[in-house]
Order: structure tokens, then C-alpha cells, then sequence
């Protein structure tokens, strides 16, 4: 039974493609709201965007927040004649104008466990509160999704982590969004045909220590692997390693767990090191939108390496971006690889640092094949892993969920 329900997307952008969609559409300076907005999200491709498109496409009314963009807030302040103190306010003051049945907070960043507990009583029609959380898990963030109705996640790890925790959880994979196939299958700057591994290197506990130590092999083995990346600054980096040594410090002063009582602490749970100067020397300008997926349609092979949260299983976002825009993926072998493709007839999986690298030798040695394996792994995805499937289940599990609580929309 479809339920029209409301549903409001608290969820942030990329600022690199904030800033890019700015530096290219400067005419939306001049637009109102509703014209501002619906640009953005005509020409986004990030989560957001792709969702919130989606959902209203399957019936749902929808409205999404990009809380951080200031810009296209600052013009729904004002075309709404309110005064907006920060973000948390932002928040509520949306959530009294679109009166949701359903809150989704994708952003765990822009929202305290109190305000929460504020929404549920100065916003009763609210009826369900969820979560979408695909990162590592802290004690901050878990005080978080505590509060929460349900959260949907999308690897079977952090799902058994979240029923851990005793929080209800649904496993929902990330999908490609067939509404940029067209786009992304013409000519482009890219078409070279080079080994490319696009994404973020982030340090610390659960981020991608183990991509980095990847990548610093594959470099040092003579291997050419293009990287579009977001890297951290070195003040950062020196921030944690600081961090890092303040906890040690707590510890053996006899307090366990500090970070439950200074939530900054958290980045500093693993001790973290400047990145190696072979990759520095490799790094180019990340992608964003449909740049980017024009970048993974232009190479020759998408190397992929799970965040090191992810853990014995797969699900990261780049599974399905790369085999969707048409590319050859190599990507860590996961015990649930299998479940999502046939492995080496429409993916290629490794096993070790060491395997990697003969794999993207043999790839490059055997054009003829790994192009086959790229069109069966494009076939796939658009037939399997598209994110109208992710938004009908979604829709589903919501749905169950208000009939659960006897609240059906009328």
C-alpha cells in the first residue's frame, strides 16, 4: 500500500562541488529560491540530490535541506520573512514549514541528541525521525542515532554494529542514478584510458588508512594510478597526531573512553601519520558531479578500496558509480562481493596489496577483456543497483514503519 507521506532530508554537500557549481552557474546568484534550488539539484549528482529526486519521482513529497549551503538558505530565510540564528534553528524552522510525517537526517553533523528530543515534542506531527548513517561509528555519533526511530545504513557490517548498539537499522546499498547514463556517455578530456582511483583519503580509526598504505604500494610498485582525491591538510593531520597524544595521556592517567567526555577526542583514536610523499607528488584536482562520472567513464580501470570501516563486507558508493558509468572496477575482495556481481565476468576483485598490482597489469595487458568485463559490469548495475530500486525499498521500509506505529496518512 503506497502512503503519501511527507518526507524532509536534512543533508549537506561536497563544498568542492559546491564551489565548482557556483564558479559555473553565477546566474543562479540572480534566481529566487525555488528557481536556485531546483538548479542545484538538476545539475548535482551527489546523494542529496540523486535521493531527493527519486523519491519525489516515486510519489513521495519531499523537500531537502543542504545545510550547507548558505547561499541557497539564506534565500529561503528571506523569500520566508524569518531570521535564522543558526543552523539547528535553520532546521526547526524548516521542519514548522514543511510539516514532514517523516524527518531523514543524513548529516549526523548538524544536529545534537537534544534537539532531536526537542523536534519529537514541539513538532508532533512529526512521525517518524530517521537516520541515514554510512560512516564510522563513535560514541557521539551512536548517542545520536540512539535518538532516532530507525537508521539505514548500506553494509552489512555496520548494520550488525548498529543491532550492536541496539539501534533499529535497515541495510539499503548505495545505487547508480541511471538519470546521468545520457550524460555521462559522450566525449571527454578524460579518455585516456589510465588506471584511476577518485575519492577521499581520510585518516584515523575506520577512515582509509588501509587505502592510503594501497595506494603508497601500488605507486612505489611503478604502477601509474591517476588520483583525484580530497586529502586532509597537514594541519589537520598534525591536529590528530596532537590528539592522539592527549588520549594517551588520559589513559594512563587512569580515564578510559575520554572522548565520552570531549567529543573531539574521537579524531584522535588512531595514531595517524603525514601522507607519504609519493602519493603527494600523484594527487591531482577531485572531480565532482558529472565531471567525475564522466572521469570514471573515460578511464580505463576504477580502482576501489573500502573505507576500513567497512570491514569484511562491501557496499561503498564507488561499487556502483564505477560500473554504472561504464568502467572496468578493481575492487577489494568482501565476503559479500558475490551477492552484488559475478565476480571477474563483471567486477575484478583482489585479495592483497600484491595481487592488486598484478591485476591492474593483467587488465592493462588485455584490453579486449577488461572492456568486456566493463560492459557486463555497466549491464549489471544498470539492471540491479540503480537507485530507484534504493528509493523503493526505502519508501517500503517507511511505509511498514507507519503502518507499524498505526499512523497511516490519509
Amino acid at each position: 500500500m503506497m502512503l503519501n507521506f511527507r518526507l524532509l532530508i536534512v543533508s549537506s554537500m561536497y563544498p568542492g562541488y559546491l564551489r565548482d557549481f557556483y564558479e559555473k552557474t553565477p546566474e543562479v546568484s540572480g534566481m529566487d529560491y525555488e528557481k536556485h534550488y531546483g538548479a542545484l539539484l538538476a545539475d548535482s549528482s551527489e546523494f542529496a540530490a540523486t535521493y531527493t529526486r527519486t523519491f519525489s519521482r516515486n510519489g513521495v513529497i519531499v523537500d531537502c535541506i543542504i545545510v550547507n549551503d548558505r547561499h541557497l538558505q539564506k534565500k529561503w530565510a528571506q523569500a520566508n520573512k524569518v531570521r535564522v540564528s543558526d543552523t539547528e534553528d535553520l532546521i526547526f524552522q524548516r521542519i514548522i514549514q514543511f510539516r514532514p510525517d517523516v524527518l531523514w537526517i543524513e548529516d549526523l553533523r548538524f544536529i545534537k541528541p537534544g534537539f532531536l528530543k526537542n523536534i519529537r515534542k514541539k513538532a508532533d506531527f512529526i512521525k517518524l525521525i530517521a537516520g541515514y548513517h554510512c560512516a564510522p561509528l563513535n560514541n557521539g555519533s551512536l548517542e545520536k542515532l540512539k535518538v532516532f526511530d530507525l537508521v539505514i545504513t548500506c553494509t552489512p557490517g555496520l548494520k550488525n554494529d548498529l543491532a550492536a548498539a541496539g539501534i533499529k537499522s535497515y541495510l539499503v546499498y548505495h545505487g547508480f542514478d541511471r538519470d546521468l547514463f545520457p550524460e555521462i556517455n559522450v566525449p571527454c578530456s578524460y579518455h585516456n584510458g589510465e588506471v584511476v582511483f577518485t575519492g577521499s583519503l581520510i585518516h584515523g580509526g575506520g577512515y582509509h588508512n588501509e587505502r592510503i598504505a594501497l595506494l603508497e604500494y601500488l605507486l612505489n610498485d611503478g604502477l601509474n594510478i591517476a588520483l583525484y582525491v580530497n586529502t586532509e591538510s597537514n594541519l589537520k593531520i598534525f591536529l590528530k597526531k596532537v590528539i592522539f597524544s592527549l588520549n594517551r595521556l588520559l589513559n594512563k592517567g587512569g580515564i578510559k573512553n575520554p572522548e565520552k567526555l570531549f567529543g573531539f577526542l574521537h579524531h584522535g583514536n588512531y595514531n595517524v601519520d603525514f601522507y607519504p610523499e609519493i602519493i603527494r607528488k600523484n594527487l591531482r584536482e577531485p572531480k565532482y558531479g558529472f565531471e567525475m562520472y564522466q572521469l570514471l567513464n573515460g578511464s580505463g580501470i576504477v580502482l576501489n578500496n573500502h573505507g576500513d570501516v567497512a570491514g569484511k563486507y562491501a557496499g561503498n558508493m564507488r561499487l556502483f558509480e564505477a560500473t554504472g558509468a561504464g568502467s572496468c572496477l578493481l575492487t577489494d575482495n568482501k565476503s559479500n562481493m558475490a551477492d552484488l556481481f559475478d565476480i571477474d565476468n563483471e567486477v575484478v576483485v583482489y585479495n592483497s596489496r600484491e595481487e592488486c598490482a598484478e591485476k591492474i597489469r593483467w587488465l592493462l595487458e588485455n584490453d579486449s577483456e577488461r572492456q568486456r568485463i566493463a560492459l557486463s559490469g555497466q549491464r549489471r548495475t544498470l539492471k540491479s543497483h540503480s537507485v530507484d530500486d534504493r528509493c523503493k525499498s526505502i519508501i517500503g521500509i517507511l511505509e511498514n514503519e507507519l503502518m507499524k506505529k498505526e499512523l497511516i496518512i490519509k
